[in-house]
């Protein structure tokens, strides 16, 4: 018994896929079943009074109401109209039959099907009325004999097939509307994907910047100095290369750790923390070793941050440094000041050199300037960059509390 009925349920299944992939061919036999029922039922009907015997012209009519009933998807208004005229003439004929479904059913398949809602109405409307005529007339020639019931009940059907088919276009528009939104949420979603993907990169090659550029810088002026020095204090000489060592290691490994965690398939990797601004320290001392000297003063008292902006104001001080390492010339000094305030943090990286503006407007790769400005703007908070009246170049970083940048 269950075989069975899986059996029925696949054949159903293959005869559904085979229609939808072959619509017309489908139609076609289905104009075929519904013609062979009127042409049985118009061989096999009993004559009454006035009625003419089944002949080859009745069998011709519902012949080609069907030949035309098969178009009803393609062109459902023209086979409507169509097969109520064969319909009309059927009657007028006076023939006899013991079906009569197809009139009915190309009704609903103008509705159902019609594309243009008003005209389509206009169509159907004009056959309803005149197949209520029709009936009418049937009703009151005496020699007809057609009961005045049959026109309500013709009415009723008609307007039932022409409502069932409004139903049925509305529930496809329904599924059609469900389906494009659908369609267009995907391509909304892969759209934001991609964005993603470009923002993570963009952010990726801004601490990339941060990280190798002043890591570089640093190795770079290391190098230059025990040049110098080979000769004149190897001491000294061998204390640079150390320091190149070190700062270059430093460098390797922290590019290791972020594309480590780009190529990772852990849903956890190991991680060193992000650094914060308890970090700076170490930036000054690093600009200290590289001949630029360097002092740090901090005024207030931290307050607990979220990490972004923890990480934002280091990037922003070592992006001024590396600046100031690459561009400022020599000698030069440079102080970092962070002022912690009752409603946010305030840094000011200023040296007394030459030539970092021209780094800051930008490097022709998207970061200097605008990348500290995206990174103070993404927590709310405000950036200043220029020359200074009396030589050297200053950048000033306002980061407001989480709570503040809320209010904000």
């Amino acid at each position: 018994m269950w075989q069975a009925t899986a059996r029925t349920r696949a054949a159903a299944r293959a005869v559904r896929t085979a229609a939808q992939a072959r619509p017309f061919a489908t139609d076609i036999v289905f104009a075929v079943v519904m013609g062979a029922l009127g042409v049985v039922g118009h061989l096999t009907a009993s004559v009454e009074a006035s009625e003419r015997d089944a002949g080859p012209v009745g069998v011709a009519i519902l012949v080609a109401q069907a030949a035309a009933f098969a178009y009803r998807r393609r062109s459902p208004l023209m086979a409507a109209s169509v097969v109520t005229l064969f319909e009309i003439i059927f009657w007028v004929s006076d023939f006899a039959t013991n079906f009569d479904a197809i009139a009915v059913l190309a009704i609903y398949a103008a509705t159902a099907h019609g594309v243009d809602r008003r005209r389509t109405w206009q169509v159907v409307g004009g056959i309803v009325v005149a197949t209520t005529i029709v009936a009418i007339i049937g009703v009151l020639v005496p020699e007809e004999d057609l009961p005045a019931l049959a026109v309500v009940g013709l009415g009723i059907l008609n307007l039932s097939a022409a409502g069932l088919g409004e139903m049925m276009f509305a529930r496809r528009r329904r599924i059609a509307e469900l389906e494009e939104r659908a369609i267009r949420a995907e391509r909304e979603r892969e759209l934001l994907a991609a964005q993603a993907v470009l923002d993570e990169r963009s952010r990726i090659a801004r601490d990339m910047h941060d990280v190798v550029a002043h890591s570089m810088s640093v190795m770079v002026v290391q190098a230059a100095a025990a040049e110098r020095l080979v000769d004149a204090d190897p001491e000294r000489a061998a204390d640079a290369l150390r320091n190149v060592q070190e700062t270059g290691r430093e460098s390797l490994s922290e590019m290791r750790r972020m594309l480590g965690v780009l190529r990772s398939d852990d849903e956890s990797p190991a991680m060193t923390p992000q650094p914060t601004m308890a970090d700076v320290e170490s930036l000054i001392a690093t600009c200290n070793e590289a001949g630029v000297e360097t002092e740090l003063v901090v005024t207030g008292t931290p307050q607990r941050r979220s990490a972004g902006p923890e990480m934002a104001g280091y990037r922003i001080v070592q992006e001024a440094l590396t600046n100031v390492v690459k561009h400022a010339g020599r000698p030069v000094r440079a102080s970092v000041e962070i002022d912690y305030r009752d409603d946010g943090v305030v840094l000011a990286v200023v040296d007394d050199g030459l030539g970092a503006a021209a780094s800051l407007n930008g490097d022709g790769m998207g970061h200097g300037l605008v990348g500290m400005r995206e990174r103070v703007e993404l927590y709310n908070g405000t950036l200043r960059a220029g020359p200074q009246s009396g030589g050297g170049f200053a950048v000033h970083a306002t980061f407001p509390y989480d709570d503040a940048a809320a209010r904000a």
